[in-house]
This record gives structure tokens, sequence and C-alpha cells, in this order.
């Protein structure tokens, strides 16, 4: 009993001092900024899911001088750009007509017009009748000593007050907080952000600001929408047009009253016209948006606050203490199975707690850390298993064994919860195989380096391999273009057939998808691909290649399992009815299909799931069994195929009927409904050749096939 206390108080020692041990390093590697790039990429991800749930304030309204504006103001005044700033002046007088509570430009008029002094008299005078305008100022640095740009003096003199645009960016350039004010020289300057309340009520906005917790540097954690366009901005040349009206008696698409007690932001919003900012939400953010968030986080005061120190250290050591807890908690069970479920479960728990409750915190602009704490999880996680197998051994031992074969995360699982399925041989399943080749491949390689072929193959298999994962399917190998596939196993599933076929039609889907991103990709020269696969797709493209896949699926019996030798084995599929499904994905060349053939047995299992249409019975090389084909062509809800596979359905039975001049009457009609269909032209071809002249297609004809009229079967001659 002693002893028993004894290595009890061990253990608890022992995670005593790993715990801390782990708070303590991730405390210090915090505090010393190693995270903070990962932390500010996790907190931009935080901002655009944040940003969904924000609604913009009403009482800011964004004017944008965007490229119809400029064009129209051409049109219809004969302004060329930059616009005389009697343009600015109509504006002012417009809005001022309504009593908005500000009219801001970020725009900074630091040079006389080109149209003279006259027209800088006009906004001038605009400006000191409005009292409500005010103008930017731009700090520029140079070296230790910094320089106020300011608006040319007539126009800054009339300004109401003055406000700074200069950007408060973090080390990565990206725009996550914004100043409340600036000291340059012994004046405080108000940000355009924040100008608008000292000019509608300086007395108030001293209190708003003195109320707002700032980080040391005076500045505040901005909370943005998710783009510029949630405060539903207006357009110059809508304002102009509702200001000619105004000045003419009529009613125009706005008046002045629409923008009473509003705050007005005026920019630039054309291309190559507005500063662009990096911000979590956008790399290319209008810089009048961080000053327009500024304000509209101030009125409705959601900008974003982290969460006090102790907080933050207090969840770092909640997290530390779960992370060796998970552990602890799966090691006092001693079946495999359950244990790997508590410790996988304890872990995937963690994670997730890690990782959303600061997204929904975030959403309540709370910022609480993410990556420091799930490094002090993870740290504490794996040093505590480490600890445990390196003093118990046993499960280390087998653990590492398993996971160092590099199978699959199902055979994985298979293997942790029955280590003695981990030897030569297999089991039957019932289940689904997939083949898939591409047409013509040679074709291609023969125009490609080796280094080529590679890149375009690794950007094929990819894709198609990621779907038949999604579809819980199993890579057993990829052979060249080819990928070889199955479902069912090792975990066993009634709807195998259903995943297979699911995974093949999306597979023909996304193959569209990859032709048309080859094809942009070249016309648009992306920068952003790698350029060797560039230059390969490049290849294709000028050669007129493009990348159709053809797909073979049957069902049924099959054996999966390990096969090799003892050192070294593979988790694979052999069986008649994985043969067929090799030789069904060559059929497709002989029939001209759309890429996928499946076997009665698949289709049988498929109920109404899918739309087919009906071909053939056969029987293929090396397999003497008759087969039943059929051509898989879409999911059950396009009708458009629906209907045509049953007009299909319709010929195929007067064929198999000998009723040859009905069949071919009939897909002559379905040829001129789709002039694309190659499948019909291959029955045409037959019919008038050879059927409905009381002939049938035999070896030495070289069409592929013979007629066996007796059984009604058709040899396939060709793989």
């Amino acid at each position: 009993m002693k002893q028993k206390q004894v290595k009890k108080s061990t253990k608890w020692l022992r995670s005593l001092i790993l715990i801390s041990g782990c708070f303590l390093t991730t405390f210090l590697l915090d505090s010393l900024g190693t995270f903070s790039f990962f932390e500010n990429k996790t907190y931009d991800q935080r901002m655009i899911y944040a940003s969904k749930k924000v609604r913009a304030s009403d009482e800011i309204y964004f004017i944008g001088v965007n490229q119809e504006s400029i064009d129209w103001a051409y049109k219809n005044y004969g302004w060329s750009w930059p616009w005389p700033r009697e343009a600015w002046a109509k504006m002012i007088d417009f809005f001022s007509e309504g009593n908005p509570k500000s009219i801001a430009f970020d725009i900074l008029y630091s040079e006389p017009s080109i149209y003279g002094p006259e027209d800088d008299k006009k906004f001038a005078q605009s400006e000191a009748k409005s009292g409500k305008v005010i103008q930017t100022v731009f700090i520029t640095q140079n070296g230790t000593s910094e320089n106020l740009l300011y608006p040319i003096p007539e126009i800054k003199e009339n300004a109401a007050l003055h406000g700074n645009i200069t950007s408060l960016s973090d080390s990565d350039g990206v725009i996550r907080r914004g100043r409340l004010s600036y000291n340059s020289k012994g004046t405080i300057l108000p940000t355009l952000g924040t100008a608008p309340l000292f000019l509608d009520n300086p007395e108030n906005a001293e209190k708003l600001l003195s109320s707002v917790p700032v980080n040391k540097d005076g500045s505040i954690y901005l909370r943005y929408c998710k783009n510029i366009d949630a405060y539903n901005p207006y357009w110059a040349k809508d304002i102009f047009e509702s200001y000619d009206c105004w000045k003419n008696g009529t009613e125009g698409t706005y008046l002045p009253e629409d923008f009473e007690d509003a705050y007005i932001y005026v920019a630039y919003y054309a291309p190559g016209l507005f500063d662009i900012c990096s911000t979590p939400v956008s790399q290319a953010y209008p810089g009048v948006g961080v000053h327009i968030t500024t304000l509209d986080n101030l009125l409705n005061n959601n900008f974003i606050r982290p969460v006090p120190v102790w907080i933050f250290i207090f969840w770092l050591i909640l997290t530390a203490i779960a992370g060796n807890f998970s552990v602890a908690l799966s090691t006092k069970i001693n079946k495999l199975r359950l244990f790997v479920l508590f410790l996988v479960s304890g872990f995937v728990f963690g994670i997730l707690v890690t990782v959303l409750l600061p997204y929904f915190l975030f959403t309540k602009s709370i910022w609480l850390k993410i990556v420091a704490p799930l490094f002090c999880f993870l740290l504490s996680h794996l040093l505590s298993l480490g600890l445990n197998m390196t003093t118990e051994g046993k499960q280390k031992r087998f653990i590492k064994s398993a996971f160092s074969q590099c199978l699959s995360k199902d055979v994985v699982n298979q293997i942790l919860n029955n280590p003695d399925s981990f030897t030569l041989g297999g089991k039957n399943y019932q289940m689904s195989a997939i083949f898939t080749d591409i047409q013509q491949f040679s074709s291609i390689s023969e125009l490609l380096t080796a280094s080529q072929l590679g890149k375009l193959l690794n950007f094929y298999l990819t894709r198609m391999s990621e779907i038949i994962i999604e579809e819980r399917g199993t890579i057993d190998k990829f052979e060249g273009d080819a990928i070889i596939a199955m479902v069912g196993a090792p975990v066993e599933m009634t709807d195998h057939a259903v995943h297979a076929c699911s995974a093949a039609i999306k597979m023909k889907k996304a193959e569209i998808m990859l032709n048309d991103e080859i094809y942009k990709r070249v016309t648009s020269n992306s920068e952003k691909t790698d350029k060797e696969l560039l230059e390969t797709f490049k290849i294709l493209v000028i050669n007129g290649k493009k990348i159709f896949t053809r797909i073979g699926i049957n069902s049924g019996e099959m054996i999966a399992g390990y096969f090799g030798s003892e050192n070294k084995k593979n988790y694979t599929i052999i069986g008649n009815n994985v043969n067929l499904a090799s030789r069904l994905e060559g059929v497709n060349k002989l029939y001209h299909t759309g890429g996928i053939i499946i076997s009665e047995n698949t289709y049988n299992l498929t109920g109404d799931r899918f739309v087919c249409r009906k071909l053939d019975k056969v029987r293929v090389i090396n397999i003497n069994t008759p087969v039943r084909l059929y051509e898989l062509m879409d999911f059950s809800d396009n009708q458009k195929v629906k209907s045509y596979s049953e007009k299909w359905n319709s010929a195929m039975d007067d064929f198999e009927n000998r009723k040859y001049t009905d069949a071919l009457t009939k897909f002559h009609q379905l040829a001129a409904e789709n002039k694309e269909d190659d499948v019909v032209k291959y029955y045409i071809n037959l019919l008038e050749k050879y059927f409905t002249k009381g002939k049938y297609p035999v070896e030495a004809d070289s069409e592929g096939v013979s007629y066996i009229p007796e059984e009604n079967v058709f040899n396939i001659l060709q793989k």
C-alpha cells in the first residue's frame, strides 16, 4: 500500500513539474514574441470570420469617387481628371444643406489647383460656409524628424478641423490597430477616424476617448466589417446629379436632408487612385476604410479588447493541465481500443476548445490568443504521452510499429484496434473497386519532360484522390496516371457502391474544372502558378490537349489485406471482381462514353440515386461470365440527363429485342438531340453497317467487338 501511494505521489509530482515547465516555457516564448507572426495570422482569420457578424454603423456615409463617376463627370461636365475643386465645393454645399455632423475628405490638397486660384477659392468658400469640413494632414518621417504635410493654406485655414491619416501598421505591414490621436512636436492631432467626434461635440469626444482602454502606444485594435461596401457607399456621380436637381428645384436621387446628422467620408475609389492598405480582412483595403472603422468602433463601442494578462496566464495554465490530464485519463484504460479512443478524443477536444473558444470570444470583440495556448496544450500533451510511453513501454512500441508502416488513417485505426490484423493475408469484403486512367496520356507525355510530367501528375492526382478520400474511399496505389482505389475496406460499409459512383461523377466534374483552370492560368499568365507547371500547362494548351479520365467501377466480393513480404507489405485488393473493374475502365474507349462505365452489380446497389443508361451485355477479355454495362451519367437530380437516358433505354430495349429499324430511328433522334453524344454514333454505325442488313460484327471487322446472337452478348476484343 505504501509503495502504491509513493508511486501515485511520484506521478502527481511528475505531472506538476511537467505542467509548470510547459507553462513557463510557453509564457517565456510568448513574451519574447516567438508566436507573434502566427498569432497575427490567426487574428486575421478570426477577424474575417467575425467581420461577417458585424453590422456597419448607419451614421457613417462613404462617398466614393469611382471610375464610373469620373467618366460621367467628363461626359456631363467636361471635367478631365483631376477634377476642378469646384466639384468638391458642390459636394460640400449639397451635404451642408442637410446639416451633417462632419464632412471628412481623405484627399490631401497639398498643391494649388491646376485650374487656377479661383478654383481653390471656391473650395475654401464652401468650407468656410459649411463649418463641417475636415481636411487631412499627413506626417512624413525624415530620419528622426517629422514633417506635417497640410493642404494649401487657403484650404487649410477654412477647414473646421484637420485629421491625421498616417497609418499604424504592424511589422508584417497589416493594419490591425488604429490611432485615436497623434502627438507631433507637442501638437495633438486627432486622426481622421476621431476628428468627426471632436467636430461634433468636443467635450463628449474627450469623455468617450478617455473611457476607451487603449494599448501602451495609445492605439486600439480595430474590428473591421467584411469590406468597405458594408457601409453602403454612395457614388460621386449620384451626388452631382442630385446636386443639379437640388439647384434646379427638382427632386433627385438624394436630398440634402438624407445626410442629416451623418458622418460623411469622401475618398477616391477608382482603380489606381485610392490608397491600398493591408488589413486582416483584405490585402487591398481602401485606406479610408481604416478611418471609417475607427469611427465606427468608437460609436458602437465594439473595438477588439485583448484579455488582461492575468486571464491569459490562467488560460495557459489550464491548457497545460488539459494536455497532461487527457493523457493521464487515457492511460488508466486497459483496453487498447478505448485507450486510443480516449487519447484521440482528449487530444481533439483540447485542440477544438483551445481554438474555438478564442473564435467565439472574438465575435464578442474579445481577443484571447490561440497560438501560445495551443502550443502549451500540444507541448503538455506530447510530453505527457512521451513520458508515459517511456515509462510504460508497451504502448509506445506498439504505436511506433504501427505508424511506421505509413498506412492510411482507416488502416492505422484498424491496426490500433486489432494488432493481430497486421499480418500477411486478407479478408473478404463486399466492396467497390475504382480504376481510372487518362485517355491518350502517352501522347501528352511525349510533349513533356520528365519533370514537367511529374508536375502535371501531381496536379491531377492530388485533386482526384482527394475526391475519392472525401467519399470514404481508400487509395490502393497510383500507377503512372492511373488510380486504383477501393470503397468498403478496411472499414466495411453497406453503401460502398453509392460512394464509389458519387466519387466518379465528382471526378468528372472536377476534370472540367481542371481543364478550365489550366486554360485560365495560361491565358492570364498566373504568377501564383509554379513556373514549370505553368510551362507544362502552356504546352498542353498550344497542342490542344485536354485531360479526359476514363473510370471503371465494379462491386462485389473482393479480398482486401496486406500482401507482400514480412519486411515490406502493402494494403491492397485482389479478386476477379477487381479485374473486372480494371477491364471496364478500358471499355469506355470502345463505346466512346463520357468517361464512366459501371457494372450491373454496381448499378443494382445504387438504387435511383444516379442517372445511368443501359449498354450491352458483354464478355470482357479473360473474364468468361457476361456482364451488363451501364454508363454512369450524373446525379439523379439532373432532369435533362434523366429524360435523355429514358429515351436512350427505350432505344436500347428495341435494339436488344432485335427491332433494329425502330432502334435505328430512335438513335438518330437521340443523335439530333445531342450532337456531342459519341455513344449514339457508335450504335448507329453498328446498326447501319451490320444489324439492319442482317449481319453481325465479327472479329475480322475490326470493330473491337464480335456479336454472339445466340447469347445476345458482345465479346470485347480489346483491353
